[in-house]
């Protein structure tokens, strides 16, 4: 049986929205992933765990839907190493709150999660969907945009 708040989490990405393009999703879903943790990192450094806490879940809920939504039929490889990214932030994360620096162990996660945001939009603006990535808000219905339409692994992204 799966975990409640994970169920929802999947849930919230089988949701499909076909009105941005699925790069878009990404670029978003890590934005939002990327608030998450400096609100964790800030809420670890004013000792405020319980927000840490909070903060992380909501990451690790980004990670374990994009996880979820991998698909493997075509470049598998590429989907088996987003697997292994994600699963390595998830338990970073779940981590971060027990080891000695929180705050470090946030500002790392930050640091992953910074340069394959910066990937997901080099990889947008080549496909030409750059344009709507830029001044994209990372909040909002974040979560709704993946769903079905999404298949990052798949070679689907283009606009």
């Amino acid at each position: 049986m799966r975990n409640p708040f994970l169920n929802k989490a999947i849930s919230a990405y089988a949701t499909a929205n076909s009105a941005v393009p699925p790069l878009v999703a990404v670029v978003r879903l890590y934005e939002r992933a990327m608030v998450h943790l400096h609100a964790a990192r800030d809420a670890a450094a004013q000792g405020r765990f319980e927000a840490h806490h909070e903060a992380v879940n909501r990451a690790v809920m980004i990670f374990a839907g994009l996880d979820s939504i991998l698909i493997f039929d075509k470049y598998e490889d590429v989907a088996q190493t987003l697997r292994r990214f994600y699963h390595r932030l998830i338990v970073q994360a779940g981590s971060a709150a027990s080891r000695r620096d929180p705050v470090a162990a946030c500002d790392s996660l930050i640091r992953q999660l910074s340069f394959m945001l910066k990937a997901w939009q080099a990889i947008a603006a080549e496909r030409g969907v750059a344009s709507t990535v830029a001044g994209a808000s990372a909040k909002g219905p974040h979560a709704s945009v993946v769903g079905r339409t999404m298949d990052h692994a798949h070679g689907g992204l283009s606009a």
